[in-house]
Parts: structure tokens; sequence; C-alpha cells
């Protein structure tokens, strides 16, 4: 009895035990099925999902039929979307208009200005001298980069490819007044010797701190003309310095290895450089003139009355101009009194003084505003004969360069 007590009791426990692991499997595989059918589900609305302007796009027929959208379609399409938030309408849109730029910007063609990491051939050999040594320099590396100065172009020779050697350096006001397409650019570092003439048989250094002015123009993609005359004007008047265009001589044309190529570019850059030159010159004789309208002739004050003392100016002072070669034009005596001068210890009077005023044109035919003094010593119980205290010197506004007229 007790043997089929057990018995049951085993198959009790094994139907019960076996039940439950069958329930585990149905239970594991329902999940499998679930798991499959919520990933297929999740892959499904995915295609549907929010890109990154928060559109949605059913499939890709769908997206086929629709494409592009113009600003106020988006817009639109937007607001049936999220009818009531703005804030994200708003957030989207500006993703829109964001992702539109960065396909605009890609789909740019390159800038013509843009330069290779490539080394590039020189018209004619430079000289570099490195330490002890010299070396002529055909091939260069064109390295342009934005620094705290500007916008440099650098130049790399193959011999030393880390080595900036020549660094050319734009402004604000060359860039303003480059021909169109292209940038101008001065030599703000290293040296170099090269050979020029009608024959390149005269040998000249060339670098900065020099009075021939060195410039560069980069004119298109991997082409940078290296070009020299004489300092001209003389970056006054907060403008560039600018070359005589009968004096401009083309030193270097960068570019492709290809002979007929820098033939045609020595010829071809020519006018771009005079041009360019031109136009500095333009801006300079421009800012010249407006500087220069401004300076005018002091009014003259009481004492210019005295006709003794206004004769005894104009002799000394056509005397002592004419050894510079310039020539009186105006003079008046602009002081109102004598003023008087004392010893500061003492309070004794020592003598007194006026001044004046005067316009001279120099040998160059420039015309200048100028001044001087007079002065009578003190001899106790009056004044001595008048004394001619020379050309006032450093003190504004005398000494600036004005209009002739």
């Amino acid at each position: 009895m007790k043997k089929i007590v057990l018995l049951f009791v085993l198959a009790l426990c094994y139907n019960v035990s076996h039940a439950q692991f069958g329930k585990m499997l149905k239970n594991k595989a329902k999940a499998a099925v679930e798991k499959k059918l919520d990933k297929k589900e999740t892959s499904s609305s995915s295609s549907k999902s929010e890109n990154a302007s928060g559109m949605v796009g059913s499939s890709s027929t769908e997206n086929s039929s629709k494409t592009e959208y113009t600003d106020e379609e988006f817009k639109a399409e937007l607001a049936k979307k999220y009818p009531n938030d703005q804030a994200k309408q708003d957030l989207y849109y500006q993703k829109y208009l964001e992702k539109k730029q960065q396909e605009a910007d890609a789909n740019k063609p390159k800038s013509a200005n843009a330069v290779s990491d490539e080394f590039l051939y020189m018209s004619y050999p430079f000289a570099m001298t490195k330490g002890m040594s010299a070396v002529g320099v055909d091939r260069v590396k064109l390295r342009r980069q934005m620094t705290d100065m500007g916008d440099n172009v650098d130049l790399l020779p193959a011999q030393d490819p880390d080595y900036a050697w020549l660094r050319f350096l734009t402004t604000p006001e060359l860039v303003a007044m480059s021909p169109e397409g292209y940038i101008g650019y001065e030599l703000v570092s290293g040296m170099f010797t090269t050979k020029v003439g009608a024959d390149r048989s005269q040998t000249l250094e060339l670098g900065t701190g020099m009075p021939i002015l060195v410039r560069g123009i980069l004119i298109a993609d991997d082409v940078f003309v290296i070009y020299a005359a004489s300092h001209q004007g003389g970056h006054a008047f907060n403008v560039p310095s600018y070359m005589h265009e009968n004096d401009i001589t083309i030193l270097n044309v960068i570019g492709k290895g290809n002979q007929q190529f820098h033939l045609e570019w020595l010829e071809k850059a020519k006018p771009i450089v005079k041009e360019f030159e031109a136009t500095l010159k333009a801006n300079y004789d421009a800012a010249a003139k407006s500087t220069m309208d401004a300076i005018k002739m002091p009014k003259a004050g009481s004492m210019n009355s005295n006709a003794s003392l206004v004769s005894f100016a104009k002799e000394n002072v056509s005397k002592t101009i004419a050894k510079d070669g310039a020539k009186l034009l105006k003079i008046n005596i602009e002081s109102n009194d004598w003023s008087i001068v004392k010893n500061k210890y003492t309070g004794r009077i020592l003598y007194r003084w006026i001044k004046g005023a005067f316009t001279e044109k120099n040998k160059n035919n420039d015309c200048y505003l100028q001044g001087f003094l007079i002065k009578q010593q003190y001899n106790g119980s009056g004044y001595g004969s008048s004394q001619f205290g020379g050309i006032i010197h450093g003190q504004m506004p005398y000494g600036q360069k004005m209009n002739c007229e």
C-alpha cells in the first residue's frame, strides 16, 4: 500500500513539474514572438519617425513624391503636425533653415582663391638664405590661413616644407580695394634675392623695411603673383601706399609646372596688378585731398594790423624757407597781443613773443601750412627790436600738407 501511495505522489509531482516546465516554455516562446512583433513595429514606425526638421515620411514612395518644400509649405506642414505647439514649430523650422543652408554651402563651387596643399612651380627661382647657405627655390607650397594679424599667405619652400619662408598679409583696406575676385597682399616677413631687368641680369635683394614694396595677389585657384615697385604714398591718410604703374615688375608667378601656363600668366598678371595699384593710388589721392582740404590758414589776430611786424615776418620766413627751395604763399600774425615770458623763480620779465602762420610751396610743388615766432627781449626798462624766433616744428596744426589753392 505504501508503495502505491509513494508511486502516486511521485507521479503527481512529475505531472505538476512537467506542467510548470511546459508553461514556462510557452511563456518564453510567447515573449519571443512579442519581442519580434515589437521590433517589427518599431522598425515600421521608425520609417515614419521625425527627421531633423520634425517632419514625418511614411515611405520611400511618399518621400519621392514630395522631396522639397518651399519655406511657406514647410511652415504649413509643421502647423498641421504640431497645431498646438508653436515652440516646436519654431524649433523645427529653424533646424530646417540651418539644414537648408548647410546643403547650399556644400553645393557651392570651390572658391577661386582656394589654395591647394601641393607644391607649385615658380616662374623664376628665388634665392633663399637660411643660416650660412643660400639655395635656389623653384617650387613652393602656398599656405593660406587666418592669424591674429589677418589673412596670411605663406610660401613654404620644397626644401623645407615646414618653414614659412615668405609671409604675405592682407588688410581690410587691401581687400576692399582689390579687383573683384582677387585678393591683394603685402610682404610682411622674409627676404629673397632675385634677378630683374629687361634681360634679368640685375640682382636685387628684397624684403621688408625697404624703399621697394613687394606685394602679392591671389588671382585664381593656385595662382599667386609676386610683384614689386618703388614705394609711393607711405601709408598716410589711413590708406595703403601704392606703386607707380610704370615702375611695376612682375617678379614671379606661382602655379602649375606647365611652361606655357607660366608664360601666359606673366602677361595676364600685368593689367590685373596695374589695376590694383591704380585703385590704391586713387584711394590714396582721394583720402589725401580730403585731409588736405580740411587744413586751412588760421585767422589773423589783432597784431596782424602792425605793418612793420608783418613785413619783418615776410622777410625772415622767405629767407629761411628759400634754403630748402620753398616759396612763401601767404602769411599772417595770429596773436592778438604779446605773450610775456618771466623767470619762474624771480618773476623777472625775460622776453615777449607772438606767433604767426604761413603757407609755402616746396620744390616738389607740394603745399604746407607752417608756423613761426617773433620775439623781443626785455632790457629792464622796455623791449628791444624784433628777432625771428624760427619755424615752429612738431606742433599741430603746423607742418601739415594742404591744398595749394
